[in-house]
């Protein structure tokens, strides 16, 4: 069985934050060219998840966090298109959420980094 690494050694840090930003600014397309088809949800959550991977392991908790965000509103079963969309969006604002909050945690990572190499 083949290990899996617990993070990517061929991504730095400036460009997990690209990375990141680029899914930003696609899911921001996605909430500003409403309704959301459900096909265009799963695949940013699909790209997002290979950035994820990418930046911090494929085993890292950020991947299911991230991806399970719920939406604001209620579901269940039989609900309306315009229900579903609804929670599509509001699930896809919390996640842009909590990318911005990675953004913000890999940003403090780099400064920790130059200022430890620096004092060292």
């Amino acid at each position: 069985m083949k290990k899996i690494p617990q993070r990517s050694e061929s991504i730095d840090i400036k460009t997990g934050i690209e990375l990141l930003h680029e899914q930003i600014e696609e899911a921001k397309g996605l909430l500003n060219s409403r309704p959301i088809q459900s096909k265009n949800h799963e695949d940013w959550n699909k790209t997002t998840r290979e950035s994820l991977i990418k930046i911090y392991g494929s085993k890292s908790p950020n991947i299911s966090t991230i991806l399970s965000a719920p939406g604001q509103n209620a579901v269940w079963m039989g609900m309306s298109d315009t229900v579903r969309e609804r929670y599509e969006a509001s699930s896809l604002e919390n996640k842009i959420q909590m990318l911005e909050n990675c953004i913000v945690s890999l940003k403090l990572k780099a400064e920790h980094h130059s200022l430890k190499s620096f004092y060292t």
